[in-house]
């Protein structure tokens, strides 16, 4: 009787469990490296000091005699925009700079430039709020003295058109963009590394596959089984 059989049948018996599949090897290293990007991005946004940017503005204007034709603003607001964050240009400045080591006040005073409009805007960065603002302003002064000393060879002169306040709130670290930056890091790592894992990785033989010359095969009754030639 089936349930008698079922009775009978010694406990551990039961309906064998299917194996769970085990997980690729490269899917421990992708997943510690996305971990380690996302938390080295919230690392750098929770402790990395802040810095704080303000902007001033200057504009560039043709210098129009009753005898000449100004030459392009543009053209010269390109060039002011270049020379702007130089040590020489600076040393113009009436207005007192922030401290700063030797050589490195360049690093604290960036310009752009638009090519349609001749506007030079001239952005300072600093530890605080006041010192980014006096960058942007000492530049701003700087640019205005440089280009009204050079006013009678270029034709051009340059006037202030916006100051530069002390900004309420720090432009980086920025917590959101370094947690994504990280995490986009962790993924291309990740990729990577499950990309030389599988390379590497040797492909499954499947079944063990005997050649007619090999070990004969041995059947339930522990004899030999005959070999069988082809052809026969």
């Amino acid at each position: 009787m089936p349930q008698r059989d079922a009775e009978q049948r010694p406990p551990g018996m039961g309906r064998r469990r299917r194996p769970v599949a085990a997980l690729p090897r490269w899917c421990g290293p992708s997943i510690a490296f996305v971990l380690a990007g996302v938390l080295g991005g919230l690392g750098y946004g929770l402790y990395a000091p802040a810095t704080y940017t303000a902007n001033a503005f200057v504009l560039v204007v043709d210098d129009v005699g009753p005898d000449r034709a100004g030459p392009a603003a543009l053209s010269f607001a390109q060039l002011y925009g270049r020379l702007a964050p130089l040590e020489e240009t600076l040393r113009y400045s009436e207005l007192p700079l922030p401290d700063a080591p030797p050589g490195s006040t360049r690093e604290h005073v960036r310009a752009s430039t638009s090519p349609d409009t001749p506007v030079i805007k001239l952005a300072g960065s600093g530890r605080t709020s006041r010192e980014a603002a006096a960058f942007a302003n000492g530049a701003a002064d700087a640019l205005v003295r440089y280009g009204t000393s050079h006013r009678a060879d270029t034709g051009v002169r340059v006037a202030p058109i916006g100051h530069a306040a002390p900004p309420a709130t720090p432009s980086s670290p920025n917590l959101p963009l370094g947690v994504a930056v990280g995490a986009a890091s962790g993924v291309l790592l990740a990729g990577l590394s499950a990309a030389v894992l599988s390379a590497r990785r040797r492909p499954d033989g499947g079944a063990d596959l005997r050649d007619a010359s090999g070990p004969e095969a041995v059947v339930p009754g522990g004899t030999p089984a005959e070999r069988v030639e082809e052809g026969s």
